[in-house]
């Protein structure tokens, strides 16, 4: 028999306590579910957010996109009357209960109020990204993404080296062949980690320039707590070099940071050597440096 102890002039005994406690927090968890379930569409599964919500006449609830598409009701066949049926029980619950994020089936956990949800999705760790590959069509879960990059060659992964001088600071030196400055786009993205985080070096072209830029495969907040370097140069004319220096960008945010060199410039900082197979007759060299953004850490 457990330990007793007085509350309020009664006896409890405490492991009933804790047992009451426990069941009290299965019954919320219970009833929480099946609020979510009373909202959410029987077609996409997802979860309903946005009123008035659409009903059949036995009161089965659908989500706008759904309706749209159908007759009658996927619950109980029933035809839709001409005349909308909103459910206003639906209605009242959406505010008031913690909805799933809508990147649950990638992974997620959580579940938020309707007004924390927008936050929550725009960072979330399985939101849904395009490769950075851009002969790569898909959409990947960005908790999968360094995978799906690896496995199917969508990105080229290298390993940082720590400079000696600077211990703070790390280093990547790429080099290859292409037969022209066009041909340069089509290389693979660079991966590499960093303090447990991955990072890309991606390269773009707008109009007549191309752009390289490093990101992070997290969030916007979590770019700007590193600092990254990218010099592209000529190995035979060192004064041939164009550099900038910036904090990561976020992988499917905006490109805030990047190095943008005209093609003809570009032109120049190839360095032509003995023309291959593939008949690539030039050589390009970059070097990346990251660190901590150390004026971010004292914020």
């Amino acid at each position: 028999m457990g330990e007793l102890k007085t509350y309020s002039g009664e006896n409890v005994e405490l492991g009933q306590v804790g047992a009451d406690e426990v069941s009290d927090d299965r019954r919320n968890k219970d009833l929480l579910k099946h609020l979510q379930s009373l909202v959410e569409c029987p077609v996409c599964l997802g979860s309903i957010r946005t009123v008035p919500v659409s009903c059949c006449p036995s009161g089965h609830v659908i989500c706008s996109d759904c309706r749209s598409q159908l007759v009658s009701c996927p619950v109980c066949r029933t035809v839709y009357p001409s005349m909308q049926l909103v459910s206003h029980l639906a209605a009242g619950i959406i505010d008031k209960i913690p909805h799933p994020c809508q990147f649950k089936a990638y992974g997620c956990s959580q579940s938020l109020l309707l007004s924390s949800l927008p936050a929550h999705e725009t960072c979330c760790s399985y939101r849904l990204v395009s490769c950075p590959n851009i002969l790569c069509n898909l959409k990947i879960s960005l908790a999968g993404l360094y995978r799906h990059m690896i496995v199917n060659g969508c990105a080229s992964q290298h390993d940082l080296k720590v400079t000696s001088s600077l211990p703070s600071v790390s280093t990547v030196l790429m080099t290859g062949r292409v037969k022209n400055v066009d041909e340069l786009l089509y290389k693979i993205p660079l991966v590499f980690s960093y303090e447990g985080n991955m990072f890309l070096i991606i390269k773009r072209q707008s109009a007549d320039l191309i752009q390289f830029s490093a990101s992070i495969l997290g969030s916007p907040e979590q770019g700007r707590q590193f600092m990254v370097s990218i010099a592209v140069f000529s190995e035979r004319m060192p004064c041939h070099v164009v550099e900038y220096k910036g904090f990561a960008n976020c992988v499917d945010g905006p490109v805030w940071c990047a190095l943008t060199v005209h093609k003809d410039h570009m032109g120049e900082l190839l360095d032509p050597v003995e023309e291959n197979e593939f008949q690539q007759k030039f050589k390009y060299h970059y070097k990346v440096k990251i660190s901590r953004n150390e004026s971010h850490d004292l914020q």
